[in-house]
Formats: structure tokens, sequence, C-alpha cells
């Protein structure tokens, strides 16, 4: 009984070990595509205003000397309904410039090109919606300027000559046009609407926005990433640490188990424990033996578990489309959820302090028996044999 106990506290320390580590390989994989994918593109900080292209052009320039700032880009942002056939959605049309575009390039098939006036690049997720394709051609309503009531709507022809396909939410509502051509198409002089900062530590963003805020002047205002995707970031750094939390306490169950099996083999062995200090083993002694067994229960569950949770983690992807394809629909959908797919990001630095931790856990939980153990009375232990 005591050798079976034994061997059920490995095997759920074992499945403790492994299901830990597969999920938190999923809660990093999210938390690394929300920071490479996401905030990779999006701008760090974002400076809104109204002026004249000169002064946007000195703001950039000043901007750019900042050592915190890698790039600096200008864009014009305008609110558009996009139509193709009978099929109408409201988007943001993103005139950019090469800077800003470079950032995007990555994600867009084809890759590689230059924004021409009259072009448009769209979101996988809004191309879907559309039902259009690269090469076809895209009619978008442009309203006048609610300040102007002279401005009339304008009806613009684009020829999508690329798809972005990020694999996350920005590709629901995505169209980067050339910027001169967004910022002119209403007959406007050129300008900007704002400028788009990336800087060398994505979280020392609200630092310089709080800067920026005290020395731009009352025409232009400042936001940074934090405000659009922090909760999101947030969340899921918070879901991380409480799926750990739970998980742990699953682990800290099975490692405890060994004190019922160890106390199960001290009442068990009480006769074989009475002979070996008979035998001349010292208190000392029968306290490591114990001790030792109950390493040996941690170290074998928590690495056989750290095996099993890597081929576990790399399995996910595999069992997410299966079971996709066996509901013949998507699990995961930028509707509702920042990626369309389930990242996996298996870290060594998670996999050592679990393993140290189950470990540790087990040699503390074998204390309590090996103290039992060591107490055990000779002359009344070898009577009872």
């Amino acid at each position: 009984m005591s050798g079976f106990l034994s061997r059920l506290s490995v095997v759920g320390l074992t499945l403790a070990v492994a299901i830990l580590l597969a999920v938190l390989a999923v809660m990093n994989g999210f938390e690394r595509e929300m920071r490479e994918r996401i905030l990779g593109v999006v701008p760090h900080i974002s400076i809104h205003g109204f002026a004249d292209l000169k002064a946007w052009n000195q703001l950039q320039a000043d901007t750019q000397r900042a050592p915190e700032v890698s790039g600096t880009g200008l864009f014009y942002e305008r609110d558009v309904l996009a139509v193709q056939g009978v099929r109408v959605t409201a988007a943001k049309m993103l005139g950019v410039t090469a800077p800003v575009w470079r950032r995007w390039e990555i994600w867009s098939k084809p890759s590689k090109l230059t924004l021409e006036p009259g072009q448009v690049v769209l979101g996988a997720g809004l191309a879907r919606r559309l039902q259009v394709e690269v090469g076809d051609k895209l009619r978008v309503i442009v309203p006048g300027d609610a300040l102007r009531s002279e401005t009339l709507p304008a009806t613009a022809a684009l020829h999508v000559v690329a798809l972005v396909d990020s694999g996350t939410e920005l590709d629901e509502a995505l169209m980067l046009a050339d910027f001169e051509y967004t910022a002119t198409l209403l007959g406007d002089e050129l300008t900007a609407t704002g400028l788009a900062l990336q800087l060398q530590q994505l979280f020392k963003a609200p630092e310089m926005r709080w800067q920026l805020a005290r020395t731009l002047p009352p025409s232009f205002y400042v936001t940074d990433w934090t405000l659009r995707h922090g909760n999101l970031y947030a969340a899921i750094r918070l879901s991380r640490d409480l799926v750990t939390l739970l998980l742990l306490s699953i682990i800290a169950v099975a490692a405890f188990n060994v004190v019922s099996s160890l106390v199960l083999v001290v009442i068990d062995r009480r006769g074989f424990i009475a002979m070996l200090q008979a035998m001349g083993a010292t208190r000392q002694d029968i306290l490591w033996i114990f001790l030792l067994q109950g390493l040996w229960i941690g170290v074998l569950g928590a690495s056989v578990g750290l095996v099993l949770g890597m081929g576990l983690a790399q399995l996910i992807p595999v069992l997410a489309s299966g079971l996709e394809w066996l509901l013949d629909g998507k699990l995961l959908n930028t509707d509702v959820y920042p990626l369309n797919f389930l990242p996996i990001d298996v870290r060594a630095g998670d996999a050592l302090w679990l393993w140290c931790t189950s470990v540790v856990l087990c040699l503390v939980a074998a204390v309590a028996p090996a103290r039992r153990a060591m107490r055990v009375p000779v002359a009344q232990a070898l009577a009872n044999q």
C-alpha cells in the first residue's frame, strides 16, 4: 500500500507539473505575440493635433533627437465607409509615410511594395468582411469636414494591392494608404493629423507621454499604447499569474501526498527501521533516508513532468487545429480575442523555477514523516515483530 501511494504521488506531481508548464507556455505565447505583433506595429506614443505641415515636420525633427525614440513617422487619419457591392463597413483610413508603413510591411502579402496614390492595403479581417482580394477595386466614401459646411463628401475608387494578416484584432479595421493622397482627398492643404513615435523600451511610454504633454503647445495632445492596449496586456499578465497560482496549488497538493505515503512507509516498516537502528544506524541516518526518498519523488515527478509538459505544449496548436476541423469553426476569432491562433512559448526560466519549486515542496513534505521515523522506539518495534 505504501509503495502504491508513493507511485501515485509521483504520477500526481508529474501531471501537475506537465499541465502547469503547458498552460504557462500558452500564456507566455499570448504575452509574446501581444508584444511583438500588436505593440510592434502600433505607435508606442501618438501625438495628435492641428498644425500645418511645417510645424509637424519641426515636431518630428525635435522628437527624433530624443535618445528614447527609435523611430518617428507622420500619419493622417480619416473615418470612411468602405463599400464593395452591397457590403458596407466603417473603417479608419490611415495615410502613412514610409517609416510607418515599414512596420506593417512584415505582415503584408505581398510585401516589399511602395504605396502609391490610389492604392490601399487592407487588414485580412476587413477584407474578409468585404469579400475583396488583392487586385480588386474598393470604393470608399469620405464624409466632409464637420467644421466646414461647404465641404461635401467625396467618393474614391481604390486599388487593393496587399493584405495585412498579422493574426491580431488590428486586422479587423485596418486600411492603409499613401500619406499625401489621404491628406488631400477632400482637396485640403497637405498636413498631418498625428505623429507616431516608437521607443527603445515600450514600457517607458507613459513616462515619456507625461514629459511630452508638459512641453508641447496646447494644440497638441499625447496618447500612448497603454491607454488603448494596456488593459489587454494587463489582463494577459493577470490571467497568467492567476493560472500559475491555481496550478501551483495543485502541485502543492501533489507534493504533500508525499506526507501520507511516507507516513504509511513508517508504519509499515517500523520493524525494519528498528533493525537498522539496532545495527548501528543513527537517528540522523534514518532522517536522511526518508528525506532522500521525498527528494527522489520530487526529482522524478518534476523531471518527467517537464518532459511531458514540453511535449504537451508543442501538441496544443495541433490539438486546437484538429478541434477546429472537427467543429468546422474557429476557436479564436479576432472579433472577440486579440489573436486568432494559440501561440506557444516555452521558457527555460519557467521550467527551472517549476522544477525547483516542486522538488523543494516534496522535500519539505518529507520532513514530518522523517522526524516520525527517527523517533520509532527500537525495543517496542522489535518486540512487535
